[in-house]
């Protein structure tokens, strides 16, 4: 597998962990949500069907969890800052 795939892959289950670790009790439904999002866009970067960026398309991720997560710095909000960011500059 290419490296930037790899690499691209590790942020995005970095992503999933963090999202897991959050109690689902208030946000079950976006948490769920999140983690499916996460787990087929992983799969589409495996598949090599991720649409490219061109360096100024999102895929949303960051601007869906900061409208419901309760602190801006919070790890969740990190690494999916980061798969957002990967994905700009290298897809």
């Amino acid at each position: 597998m290419d490296a930037k795939i790899t690499e691209f892959t590790q942020l995005i289950d970095q992503a999933i962990d963090s999202a897991e670790q959050i109690d689902q009790e208030e946000q079950s439904d976006r948490l769920d949500n999140l983690i499916a999002v996460l787990k087929n866009l992983k799969q589409t970067v495996i598949a090599g069907q991720l649409q490219p960026s061109h360096g100024t398309s999102t895929l949303g991720l960051a601007r869906e969890v900061a409208d419901w997560i309760e602190s801006l710095d919070s790890p969740l909000l990190s690494a999916v800052g980061a798969v957002e960011d990967y994905y700009q500059k290298h897809f």
